[in-house]
């Protein structure tokens, strides 16, 4: 893990299905120093964005509560850590919190709420019902605590450069830039086989697969670099073509249990080759 702006080391305060902190060392060889600006459509955890600590950034995500907790540990972190300090780890207190309509809260407990779910759901697994009710059971003691106030105010510091954006990807990408660097890690649409079920199937289709294939398209077109993390598959195979693609090892989490954990291959794909030794291969 590289070092952030302030020479301290920057990690991310939320867990996530499908995080891909075990390919930080390979995802940052493709940031180059003279990007202006770091853009993610699909933010999730933001685990590179807190890695490379950009000094300029666009973060985005289609899910409102996961950006309105961003917002408020950017913005109104000492009563967000307030409100943390109330809670208590217990199934009892999980399952209290979860049932709390989210709309009955204030901002700063809105946040604390979902730092805590997050925290000690199964599997780091941000999933709801048809009414929109978050549904994912209590984890138990395998998910660490709360995150320290320490973390959070480091990522508090590095949320302060960045622009935040709730709504699907291509709004987030409307606004990308020459000089920008595009991240994007959609959630796996692979209709042949599951990779993980960490997802539900609806939450990516083939027709917004295919959106995004034209959106690295009108990217590249514009001398706009990215770098898309996807699962190799048929669905990986149509958005690389064209571009170069390397092919990394990732051990899946599968149903959350370590005896099910297997190593799959992923895809990263891009217009430009990863750095070496500062510069481009």
């Amino acid at each position: 893990m590289l070092e952030a702006q302030d020479g301290h080391l920057v990690r991310p305060f939320l867990r996530w299905a499908g995080s891909k902190r075990q390919l930080i060392p390979k995802l940052s060889k493709y940031w180059a120093a003279d990007c202006t600006r770091y853009i993610e459509p699909f933010v999730g955890s933001a685990c590179l964005f807190f890695n490379l600590a950009p000094i300029s950034a666009v973060l985005g995500d289609v899910n409102a509560e996961l950006m309105a907790t961003y917002q408020q540990v950017k913005s109104n972190l000492p009563a967000v850590l307030a409100e943390l300090g109330k809670m208590k780890k217990s199934k009892e207190d999980y399952i209290r919190l979860r049932a709390t309509k989210p709309f009955t809260l204030k901002p700063e407990q809105r946040a604390a709420r979902f730092i805590y779910l997050n925290r000690f759901c199964f599997n780091g697994l941000y999933r709801t019902n048809r009414t929109g009710e978050f549904n994912v059971p209590f984890s138990g003691d395998r998910t660490g605590e709360i995150p320290t106030a320490e973390v959070l105010k480091r990522c508090s510091s590095c949320l302060q450069s960045a622009e935040l954006v709730t709504g699907s990807f291509e709004i987030t990408l409307e606004m990308a830039q020459t000089g920008d660097f595009v991240y994007m890690d959609p959630p796996f649409s692979v209709m042949a086989r599951r990779v993980f079920n960490e997802y539900d199937a609806s939450v990516f289709s083939q027709r917004q697969l295919s959106m995004l294939r034209d959106w690295i398209v009108q990217l590249n077109n514009k001398g706009i670099r990215f770098l898309v993390s996807y699962a190799e598959s048929e669905e990986g195979n149509l958005l690389s073509k064209g571009f170069y693609v390397e092919t990394v090892k990732v051990r899946r989490n599968i149903a959350g249990f370590v005896a099910n954990r297997r190593q799959t291959n992923e895809l990263l794909i891009s217009n430009m080759l990863p750095m070496l030794n500062g510069d481009f291969v």
